[in-house]
């Protein structure tokens, strides 16, 4: 959408998923106005009635996903107002659009269209359409943990990035993913030490400490009672893992 851009009131038969890429924008509805900066990510319902007014200062690139009633139904009742998405992943989701569109060579086609799938998914998660209706936040907190276990992390860390209470954590991360979130640090913990130990010749050591464990002795006792071995026993064996994740 060009600089300076404005679109008088109108609506869409379908409901929307807009991810703006680059630039701002504003967009008024219902008598108020939601001004979206990159990496906004704004759910609009089935003709919703809309203004749009883009920035002077540069145009707006915006990821516009028009929900079919075939294939989506369900999405579309999840939300019967508009609304504001936010989430880690979403931004991620940015990112990797605006990397597919710069490089421009034949798979970005493809790489989009997945992407485009994955804020679909994301978005019914968001507005509360999965069938577990599982919380917005704990797929932030997982995805936390799997891009920081190597480092000092706890339940209470994580629960404050994504400003849970620790307890309301817990228990969703049980409910959900019926495992623990000490448990689920220490299996990727445990599961990335696997790696290094059957596909490289590392010191155990090393390997014990750059996958988040205390210490050498530390990696030991969870290996001898996750798999029955010693971290030594396990690079011999070449043993198999397989975690309950």
């Amino acid at each position: 959408m060009p600089r300076g851009l404005a679109l008088q009131q109108h609506g869409h038969e379908e409901a929307q998923i807009c991810l703006l890429l680059e630039g701002e924008y504003l967009e008024r509805t219902r008598g108020r106005a939601w001004h979206l900066r990159p990496g906004s990510t704004w759910f609009r319902p089935p003709r919703e009635l809309h203004a749009n007014i883009v920035a002077p200062e540069e145009d707006a690139l915006t990821l516009l996903v028009s929900i079919g009633r075939d294939r989506f139904a369900s999405l579309e009742r999840c939300a019967s107002d508009p609304r504001l998405l936010r989430s880690e992943l979403l931004g991620e989701l940015r990112s990797e659009m605006r990397r597919e569109l710069q490089s421009g060579d034949a798979g970005a086609v493809l790489a989009l269209e997945g992407w485009a799938l994955l804020l679909l998914s994301r978005t019914g998660r968001l507005l509360g359409g999965g069938d577990l209706q599982t919380p917005e936040w704990l797929d932030d907190a997982l995805h936390l943990i799997r891009q920081t276990y190597c480092q000092p992390i706890s339940l209470s860390t994580v629960a404050a990035r994504v400003a849970v209470h620790p307890a309301t954590l817990a228990a969703a991360c049980r409910r959900f993913h019926h495992i623990s979130v000490g448990e689920l640090i220490r299996e990727l913990r445990l599961r990335h030490a696997w790696k290094a130990l059957v596909g490289s010749r590392a010191p155990i050591k090393q390997i014990a400490v750059e996958a988040g464990f205390y210490d050498q002795a530390h990696l030991g006792r969870l290996c001898r009672r996750r798999l029955g071995l010693s971290p030594a026993e396990i690079r011999v064996r070449q043993s198999p893992f397989s975690p309950p994740l």
